[in-house]
């Protein structure tokens, strides 16, 4: 699938997509607690209410660059970006373990408060460029 197919459903999709639910307002993101659970997608959830879904099994490598504050994730050529702040703990080693469930966007700007030790300000993807030149 090309960029230019990915962009059209990724838009298209954001035209009817439903916002987040008011239960998961201040809440960034899922770990599971049973004993040796592990997740098989990771769910990251727009603030427009669109929801993607990433193997686990694509993940290839990720990164935490507490400068930006950021994480990034590399699946199978596609590369997820999540900044905010507070991302260095339990969220770097949920997904180190393939226990984080879901993440969220925040919905608004006055949910980075102290109460939340974890604020997810925003996650953007880059999909690969198809190689246009050409072939002799």
């Amino acid at each position: 699938m090309g960029q230019d197919s990915i962009d059209k459903v990724l838009a298209e999709r954001k035209i009817t997509a439903q916002p987040a639910k008011e239960a998961d307002a201040d809440k960034f993101f899922s770990i599971l607690v049973g004993d040796g659970d592990e997740e098989h997608y990771l769910e990251l959830k727009m603030r427009d209410g669109l929801r993607i879904c990433l193997s686990y099994t694509d993940l290839s490598w990720f990164s935490y660059d507490p400068e930006g504050p950021k994480i990034d994730l590399e699946f199978g050529g596609i590369f997820a970006t999540i900044k905010g702040r507070g991302l260095g703990d339990a969220l770097f080693n949920g997904i180190k373990k393939k226990r984080v469930a879901w993440i969220q966007e925040a919905d608004t700007e006055m949910q980075d408060h102290p109460k939340n030790a974890v604020f997810i300000e925003e996650i953007t993807f880059q999909t690969p460029k198809e190689d246009t030149a050409p072939t002799e």
